[in-house]
């Protein structure tokens, strides 16, 4: 984002803060498609993530208040709080089931099926084998290449070092890369 996009985003921010519900709808429409990815990546069921992000701008709409532009982007903001949404949702559950078909569920506006084949096989594919990283590993690769967090914003989320987050990527990808390899 560029200065201006940020002063204005930063703008919209301090109206939704006030209670310009029209301010929050544009928040909405902004975040509501990375904070989905990332439940849904965590959760692999459509119906879980649709309800989980509601939640999370539920949360959010109810504690905006507590947000500040110095501290942490929005983005990072709203998957810290997506990120206890989860924790929440997975207590409730006690169980993780795993849908096997979860990549088949992802909407996609692509028109190209060859493609949108191809690309569901691929994300099935990694999915499969991230799911033998740590938990660390998940969180960091997650928010990195499916949200485009900083190293910064994934520092502030998972309460950890930069370099911290440096290292957990490159062993991720190392490890990933490792078990992708294996068995083609």
């Amino acid at each position: 984002m560029d200065h201006v996009e940020i002063t204005n985003m930063r703008a919209i921010i301090d109206r939704a803060k006030q209670g310009d519900g029209e301010a929050f709808s544009t928040l909405y429409q902004q975040y509501v498609t990375p904070v989905y990815r990332y439940v849904y990546f965590r959760v692999r069921n459509q119906a879980d993530a649709e309800d989980i992000t509601q939640d999370v701008f539920i949360k959010t709409y109810q504690h905006l208040d507590r947000y500040s532009h110095q501290e942490i982007s929005l983005l990072a903001y709203l998957i810290t709080i997506a990120r206890n949404t989860l924790t929440d949702h997975w207590r409730k559950k006690k169980t993780a089931s795993l849908d096997e078909d979860w990549a088949m569920n992802i909407p996609d506006e692509s028109t190209n099926l060859e493609k949108n084949i191809s690309t569901r096989h691929d994300i099935l594919h990694v999915q499969e084998k991230l799911k033998f990283l740590p938990d660390d590993q998940q969180e960091v690769i997650t928010m990195k290449f499916m949200n485009d967090l900083s190293n910064k914003e994934v520092a502030q989320v998972l309460g950890r070092t930069e370099e911290s987050v440096r290292q957990l990527q490159s062993r991720g990808l190392k490890l990933l890369r490792e078990l992708l390899n294996t068995y083609e």
